[in-house]
């Protein structure tokens, strides 16, 4: 018994050895560049960091044009994030917290500590069939060269692109190029297709910054534990300092 036990163990070991070259060959490949790690956007959190915005269609020029109203005021409306609920795509990409980004064969993984949210660019054709719409949609990717260019359909028509209530409609395609510009700078060029809401299309281009000594902490909505209320009653985002 004992000597099947060793027989067995050997065998096992040796699979796994002759598996991990392949593993690491994958990583390896020059066509897949590491951009990995804890990033944080830069600038103004809305969708683009010059406040620019789409050329809006009727009614979404309208609808825009009250929720900045309401902004302005103090008191946004429509936000679905005053509820707990996620934010969706492309806004997850410029709330002011960090992201982690983990890379596994076929597959590009976000973990956003802004309530604790999880989004997924399937590569190599991965994706689900005939997905539902979701809050960050249905996202293929691919590398072309040293970046990684990312699409994502299959978003849900009502969240917003940024806190200040810019909208868009069911047909959004968001197109993305992720591009590591240095080595702690990861820009994300991200272009906006919208034919219902958008003139023509509109592109914002997004600057990360690498924070290697940061973790990912734990963000619950329900219990408020992330954002402190001040003493005027408002309740204040509570972004980590950037480090020096």
């Amino acid at each position: 018994m004992t000597r099947l036990f060793l027989i067995l163990a050997a065998a096992l070991a040796a699979s796994a050895a002759s598996a991990a070259p392949a593993l690491n060959a994958r990583y390896a490949d020059p066509a897949q560049p590491d951009i990995s790690g804890v990033w944080q956007v830069t600038g103004w959190f809305g969708f683009s960091p010059d406040k620019a915005i789409p050329k809006l269609k009727p009614p979404y020029e309208q609808l825009y044009a009250r929720r900045m109203k309401a902004f302005d005021a103090g008191k946004p409306i429509d936000d679905v994030t005053a509820d707990c609920l996620p934010p969706g795509m492309p806004h997850i990409q410029v709330v002011p917290y960090p992201f982690e980004i983990m890379q596994t064969p076929g597959r590009v993984t976000m973990l956003f500590e802004y309530a604790g949210q999880v989004r997924r660019i399937y590569l190599d054709g991965g994706q689900p069939k005939d997905p539902d719409p979701t809050y960050y949609g249905t996202s293929v990717g691919h590398w072309d060269g040293d970046t990684l260019v990312a699409t994502t359909s299959n978003i849900r028509a009502d969240t917003q692109d940024d806190f200040s209530g810019l909208p868009h409609s069911d047909a959004l395609t968001v197109t993305e190029r992720f591009h590591r510009t240095a080595p702690d700078t990861l820009e994300d060029r991200i272009t906006l297709d919208d034919p219902k809401a958008y003139a023509e299309p509109f592109t914002s281009t997004r600057i990360y910054k690498l924070h290697p000594t940061w973790t990912i902490g734990e963000y619950v909505c329900e219990e408020n534990n992330r954002n402190q209320i001040q003493a005027n009653g408002v309740t204040g985002f509570g972004v980590p300092p950037a480090s020096k």
